[in-house]
């Protein structure tokens, strides 16, 4: 019920009671329906918050790169002698095998000069031997012997020479492998050193792709990576991290990470583009949401709730945190707190270091609240 002061005043008036001892009489009836309504809701002006206890969880952060994937195997075939294309008889997309003559240049004059070496090693083995049965005999020399015996070496080593020169004449493969460039025909003339085909390794290919220098630390060699390309509809093909470059790059502040798929399925080629869905772990951490961090001038800072055993409430305190790395949605906090405090996750309109709080909801950061762990125990 309620009572203007007007009312008050003419009722003291007329029966001279003292406006006091009315306003004591009217307080003490109302106070048996005061208690009734505390029971049923709350105090006004409690503060209510959310709170998460904090524990040490694994910390995982998947990280998607993309780039074009490339032959990990790509040879450039130049000739070392001057010529004529004689035979060129693979096209791109041909498939050949290790060995297989892929060029073969014009090779006469070259066969010619290796006879021509045979020849001269020949006669010098022959002279040799002749002074040789003369040294005994006192007609030849020691002098003469040695010189003849160096005239068999140089005629040798000539002779070895020329056959190289014509092992060169023609190009075989080194590698079982797709032809991916022909740039000359049959019968042009190249000089030596000229690019003429381009033979890849279908069955091993790369990507290469720049990693943030946060992340680096976090990845191994050998751990398993999912592409995904784009060109064939998404599909996932498994894949491992081959190599890890040894530097950073100034300007981007990336890393280069290098993705080995092996063997590679017919459908995926050389320069397609491709997207890598790696998974660093990070080990066990103390995390808490982005939200739950609040800043000022002077730094980071949560608040953490403190019970008060003597008054029997709870109250938050105001604690200067040292933040990490951010891992998606949670905030690595290095120093400030520990494992098992109650840190205050929603409800921050209005709240100081030192206010009293009510406990809306706490849980613990396995998602589980203060019941159903009691439960669990239980």
């Amino acid at each position: 019920m309620i009572i203007s002061k007007k009312t008050i005043h003419y009722f003291a008036l007329f029966t001279g009671v003292p406006v006091l001892v009315l306003c004591a009489l009217l307080l003490s009836s109302c106070d048996g329906d005061d208690s009734a309504q505390h029971l049923q809701h709350p105090k006004a002006g409690v503060h209510r918050v959310e709170v998460l206890r904090l524990e040490k969880q694994p910390v995982t952060v998947k990280q998607t790169l993309t780039g074009t994937l490339e032959a990990v195997n790509k040879i450039r075939l130049y000739n070392e002698e001057s010529g004529r294309i004689t035979r060129l008889p693979f096209y791109e997309g041909d498939r050949v095998k290790k060995g297989q003559v892929l060029v073969q240049l014009d090779d006469t004059l070259l066969k010619l000069d290796v006879a021509r070496a045979r020849a001269a090693r020949e006669q010098a083995e022959l002279d040799l031997s002749r002074v040789k049965t003369l040294l005994p005999k006192k007609i030849a020399t020691e002098e003469e012997v040695a010189k003849a015996e160096t005239e068999v070496d140089l005629a040798r080593a000539e002779e070895k020479r020329q056959l190289t020169r014509l092992q060169r004449s023609s190009i075989r493969a080194p590698i079982d492998g797709i032809i991916t460039d022909r740039l000359y025909e049959t019968g042009d003339i190249l000089p030596a050193q000229t690019h003429i085909l381009t033979l890849v390794d279908p069955d091993a290919l790369r990507l290469k792709a720049g990693l943030a220098e946060r992340w680096m630390p976090l990845v191994k060699t050998g751990q398993p990576v999912n592409l995904r390309i784009d060109a064939l509809a998404g599909q996932i093909f498994k894949a491992r991290l081959n190599r890890i470059y040894p530097t950073i790059n100034p300007e981007s502040h990336k890393g280069i990470i290098e993705i080995l798929l092996k063997p590679a399925p017919p459908n995926v080629l050389a320069g397609q583009f491709a997207r890598a869905d790696i998974v660093l772990n990070a080990g066990k951490k103390l995390t808490l949401p982005v939200p739950a961090v609040q800043y000022e001038i002077e730094g980071a800072y949560i608040y953490r709730i403190k019970d008060n055993k003597e008054r029997g409430i709870s109250q938050v305190e105001k604690v200067s945190v040292e933040t990490g790395r951010q891992f998606g949605e949670q905030l690595e906090i290095v120093s400030g707190i520990k494992t098992g405090d109650r840190i205050v996750v929603r409800g921050f309109i209005g709240l100081r270091d030192g206010k009293s709080v009510e406990i809306a909801h706490e849980s613990g950061q396995t998602g589980k609240s203060q019941e159903d762990n009691q439960k669990e125990r239980q």
